[in-house]
Order: C-alpha cells, then sequence, then structure tokens
C-alpha cells in the first residue's frame, strides 16, 4: 500500500527572550514520561490545539511568555517536510501559517495563511485532510431531518487523541463528553461509522415531493435496466471468447509460458556467450592470417631479389666471355697493343659461380620458409572458414531462440488477455448481482414511497467488520497482558453503546484506570484497521496518562491494590515499540517504559533542575 498521512517530527514553542520549548519525535513509538506537573498534558494540549482546537492550551506560569506553537511533521506520501504555526495568543488564536519547510528553514520560504474555519475556501481542516488523501465529505448531523454535516479533520482527532479525561470516561471513545446525552451524538457516530467504513453520507438535500421522488427512482430504475442488458451482453461476448478455459486453467498456463520463457531466455544467453567467444577466437585466427599473409610476402619479395641477384651473375658472366672473343687492336693514339687480362679470366668465373651457388642454397631455404607458411596460411583459412560456419550456426540457433520466445510472449499475452476476460466476467457477474440487487431495492421503494419525514438512520458497520474491528482490540489487550489469552472471543461490540464489552462486562462496569487501558486498545485499533484497510487515517495516535491511572485486582483477600503492575506496563510499552514500525504512537504518562527497551523515542522529564530534563519547559 502507498504511504500516506503523516508524522509529527517536532513540537516546538517561541517566545521573545525565552528559550524554545521542543520535543523531537520519530516514526514508531514516542514516550514521555517522568514527574508530574512537568508540562506533558501541557504539551499534548499543545499539539491538539495546532491541530485544530477550537480552545488554546491553559498555559500554566512557566510558560507564560511562549507566544507561538508550531508542528512539524513529514508527509509520507510526497517524504516532504512541512509545519504548522499558530499564535498562542486567544485574541489571535485565528492566525495560522502553512510552510513546506522544516522549523530549522522557515525563513527560506513563502507559507500560507489558513482558516479555523472549516468553511472556508482554505481552511487548517482541509489541509490535513489532503495530506490524509482523505476525501470524505458529509457526516449524518440529525436523523429525524436528515441533515448532514461537513466532515472536518477534527472529526479524526476525536478519534486518534485522548487526554487524560476522555480516556477514562465510561462512554465509548468515539464520543467527546461522558454524559448520557453524548452517548446519542449522532454525528459522532456517524463520524466511527465512515471512518471504518470509508463511506460518506449523502449530502442533505430538501425533500422533495412524492410524485418527483418516484419518477427518480423510475429514471434511476430505467438506467439500472439498460446496465444489467448491457451486462448481460458482455457477460455473453466474453464467455465466448474464453474458448471453454477456467481462471485457474489460465492461470496455470501463463505460468508454464513464464516458465519456458525464462529457460529460453537462459539458452539465449548461453548463445550470445557462444558467438561472443566464437567471434574472438575468429579475431584471434585473422590476425594470425594478416602476420602470416605480411610474412609471406617480404620472403616472396626476398626470393624475387635473389631470382634477380643470379639473373644479374649470369649476365655478367655471359658478357665476360663476349667481351673476351674480341681481337686484340692497337690503341688509336700511342698504337699500343690492347690486350685482355687473360690471366684473371678463371679466378674471376670461379668468384661468380660461387656467389651463384652461396644465392640459390639461400633461394632453396627461403622457398622452403615460403612453403611452410603458405601451408600453414592454407590450415588458417580452413579455420576461418570452419569459425565463421560455426558463428552462423550460433547465429541460426540464436535466432531460432529468439523466434520461440516471442512466439511464447505472443501467447504469454493472449492467455494474459483470456485471464483479464475471465477476471472481467468474475467483476461483471458481481455487477450484475449487485445492480438486480438495486433495481428491487428501487422497486420496494417505489412501492413503499409516500409523504414522509426526511428521517436517516445512522449507518452500522456490518457483524463481520466490527468483528474484525474487535479482534485487534482484543489482541491488543492480550498482548497487554490485561485478558487471558487462553480464552477466546472475550471483545464484542455493543451496537447500543456503540463500544466494546469485555470479558462480558461493560466498559462502565471497570474502574478508571482499565477503562484508560481499553479506550487506549479502542483509539489504537482504528489506526491498526484502517491501516490494514488502506482507509484514509492521520498515521498516528497520541494518548495522554493511560497508565498512571490503571491498578490491577488484588490477587489474594490480603493483598494490597497495586499501582500499575511490571507485567502490563512492560508489555504495554513492548507491544507499541513492536507494532509500531510503519506508523506514529505517542505517548505521555507518569509511568516509564523498561529500560531495556530500544528502538523507541523517549523524553524523560525529572522534575528536577539538577538532574538531566526537568520538563517540556527549559528552566
Amino acid at each position: 500500500m502507498t504511504k500516506v498521512g503523516f508524522e509529527i517530527k517536532k513540537l516546538l514553542l517561541q517566545g521573545a527572550g525565552k528559550a524554545d520549548a521542543f520535543l523531537i519525535f520519530n516514526i514508531g513509538l514516542n514516550v514521555v514520561a517522568g514527574a508530574s506537573d512537568t508540562g506533558k498534558s501541557f504539551a499534548y494540549e499543545c499539539i491538539n490545539y495546532v491541530l485544530g482546537a477550537s480552545d488554546t492550551p491553559e498555559i500554566p506560569n512557566e510558560a507564560r511568555g511562549y507566544e507561538w506553537a508550531l508542528l512539524e511533521f513529514f508527509d509520507k506520501s510526497t517524504s516532504q517536510s512541512l509545519t504548522l504555526k499558530r499564535s498562542l495568543s486567544e485574541s489571535q488564536k485565528n492566525d495560522i501559517y502553512f510552510f513546506y519547510a522544516d522549523i530549522a528553514h522557515l525563513n527560506n520560504v513563502s507559507y500560507e495563511s489558513l482558516s479555523y474555519d472549516s468553511k472556508a475556501k482554505n481552511s487548517l481542516s482541509s489541509k490535513l485532510l489532503s495530506l490524509c488523501r482523505c476525501s470524505y465529505k458529509n457526516i449524518l448531523r440529525n436523523c429525524s431531518k436528515g441533515e448532514t454535516g461537513a466532515f472536518t479533520f477534527r472529526k479524526f482527532v476525536y478519534l486518534m487523541m485522548m487526554n487524560e479525561t476522555r480516556i477514562v470516561q465510561k462512554n465509548s471513545p468515539i464520543f467527546m463528553g461522558d454524559t448520557k446525552r453524548d452517548k446519542n451524538s449522532t454525528a459522532e457516530i456517524a463520524s466511527f461509522f465512515t471512518v471504518l467504513s470509508g463511506l460518506d453520507y449523502e449530502k442533505y438535500i430538501k425533500p422533495e415531493s412524492v410524485e418527483m421522488k418516484k419518477a427518480q427512482i423510475k429514471g434511476a430504475i430505467d438506467e439500472l435496466t439498460l446496465i444489467f442488458g448491457e451486462l448481460q451482453k458482455d457477460i455473453a461476448e466474453a464467455e465466448d471468447d474464453l474458448d471453454g478455459y477456467v481462471p485457474q486453467q489460465v492461470s496455470e498456463i501463463i505460468k508454464e509460458i513464464e516458465n519456458s520463457i525464462k529457460q529460453q531466455r537462459i539458452g539465449v544467453e548461453e548463445f550470445e556467450k557462444d558467438r561472443e567467444n566464437s567471434l574472438a577466437q575468429l579475431g584471434l585466427i585473422m590476425r594470425d592470417r594478416g602476420r602470416i599473409t605480411d610474412n609471406l610476402a617480404k620472403f616472396k619479395l626476398l626470393k624475387k631479389n635473389y631470382q634477380s641477384d643470379i639473373e644479374r651473375l649470369g649476365f655478367i658472366e655471359q658478357s665476360h666471355d663476349y667481351t673476351g672473343q674480341l681481337a686484340d687492336v692497337k690503341c688509336p693514339i700511342c698504337h699500343t697493343a690492347m690486350k685482355s687480362p687473360k690471366e684473371n679470366k678463371e679466378i674471376y668465373f670461379i668468384a661468380i659461380d660461387k656467389e651463384k651457388a652461396k644465392l640459390n642454397a639461400h633461394l632453396i631455404d627461403l622457398q622452403g620458409t615460403i612453403d611452410d607458411f603458405e601451408k600453414e596460411l592454407l590450415e588458417i583459412e580452413r579455420s576461418i572458414v570452419k569459425q565463421q560456419e560455426n558463428i552462423k550456426s550460433i547465429e541460426s540457433k540464436l535466432e531460432n531462440q529468439t523466434g520461440q520466445i516471442s512466439k511464447a510472449l505472443i501467447e504469454h499475452e493472449r492467455y494474459q488477455k483470456i485471464r483479464d476476460k475471465a477476471n472481467a466476467i468474475q467483476n461483471n457477474k458481481k455487477k450484475l448481482y449487485d445492480t438486480q440487487s438495486r433495481i428491487q431495492e428501487l422497486n420496494e421503494r417505489i412501492d413503499n414511497t409516500k409523504t414522509t419525514s426526511n428521517k436517516v438512520e445512522v449507518k452500522k458497520l456490518s457483524d463481520e467488520l466490527m468483528e474484525e474491528f474487535c479482534n485487534l482490540i482484543q489482541g491488543l489487550l492480550e498482548d497487554w497482558n490485561f485478558i487471558d489469552i487462553s480464552r477466546e472471543n472475550t471483545v464484542f461490540f455493543n451496537k447500543k453503546d456503540n463500544d466494546v464489552i469485555v470479558n462480558g462486562k461493560t466498559k462502565a462496569s471497570y474502574g478508571k484506570g482499565a477503562r484508560a487501558i481499553i479506550n487506549s486498545s479502542f483509539i489504537i485499533a482504528i489506526l491498526l484497521y484502517c491501516k490494514q484497510k488502506a482507509l484514509p487515517h492521520p498515521g498516528f495516535v497520541v494518548l495522554d496518562s493511560p497508565l498512571t491511572t490503571y491498578k490491577e485486582k488484588d490477587k489474594r483477600n490480603n493483598e494490597k491494590n497495586e499501582e500499575v503492575s511490571e507485567s502490563v506496563k512492560n508489555s504495554f510499552f513492548k507491544n507499541l515499540a513492536k507494532s509500531s514500525t510503519d506508523c506514529q504512537i505517542i505517548v505521555f504518562d507518569n509511568e516509564t517504559p523498561p529500560a531495556d527497551l530500544h528502538g523507541i523515542t523517549y523524553h524523560h522529564f525529572t522534575g528536577n533542575q539538577d538532574i538531566d530534563r526537568t520538563g517540556f519547559i527549559p528552566v
């Protein structure tokens, strides 16, 4: 589920010449405990006041001079820090400002002025409801006339915050007071219904004539009849497209296709790895071919040079023979006979022969090397062809595997559409049943429509939902060691009193301390219930003195009625620390949590200036 609501991060009081009074809070369990008269209840009232209470808190002497109360909180849906600021002056209590920033950065951002009046366009109530993603509009205000009123954020506050007076009242926690008159408050009963059901009341409209009412009902019946026919048609057409499949069978086929696609994708990955390896191997072979080709070209060029040298020596040898055959002649200048040096001719030819023999030996060696290179080059060419064929084969397999995946994806999409149609058929059948029931109900209303009062009954939650709600309360009371965990169904909802019966007793028959425990479980259960059902809720609970007044029964006739037992107190704190990891619970009490309890935010007020923190207001 998407996180909605907000959590309180900091309460701060400011005043000229006054040191800031503050409390830091976090997600989960927050405990402010310690001595009496240290400002715990005053801090509670300051939170309540900033959240829209009509009366300014009763300011103790040590807090005089503080002018503003600020509440920093964290919007969980947008991860945005926000701050509310309200004047503590009675004459200026309607001065309310809203900042999109934490308290440390208020001077750097603009602000909105909010109105205390919930009917105003830019009201504090509408701003806080929007942060809870709550769209409730109306609640029943008067049963006899059917009049409705606006659902405001204060309706939530009564169901998530309890001061030290309300927490011990005999009445249900949904009521603001503890008198008989308060026990029948329509607005508060209707608010409780709306918060736990997520359903609004229809806005009050002035009664119309009987004829007009019947005409409207008849129009609604006609419209629903058309819808009924369309639903029947849609269901019939969709069932023809199912090819006889049932949702469970289609889901199994989809699962098989998904498993097949998964395996085929693994095969594709393996083929791709093989192709990469083959391409790398081909690259190495190609580099070897290039190297050998280069060397072969060089050796062939060298061979050509050797052959050219041999031919040149042959030419020289042949030309020498020709010059030796020329006749001796006299010099035209000095008339001396010109003779060839026949005495060196034999040595000359021997040198040429040796040089030719040497070159021929080099040619033989060189030709052997060239033959080896050409043979190696031929083998490499064969390897290249073989590797190219291997790559081509892998790519063919890869293409085939990819094609199979594409076909499987098409099948997967087809069966998903079949499953969607099957689900749509189920939904339409439910709509068909609901529409038919509604048509029947409207037909009965036409017969019974007459000139009557506009009286409206307060809606009640179904027995199934109330049982779920009571199970949450019972679970809390068991975890707190308040009731015996071995007994089943010890918490029931009394529709007459809109309250719970615990261990067969009404809450009014319990003492104050036990009532505080039961009322606390009631308020926390509302938070847990809304969280489980994904219903709008601010996301936190604030309790003032849930344990201070509680006392256990005497275990024997000669034992005294002791204060809160360690088992109840420790279980209370430990359970709330464990169950509030994704919400926020703030407890103000004289009782302190167990020393070994970690993972909570704890403020201890000593009441003594010489020992740690004295109280909420700094000395």
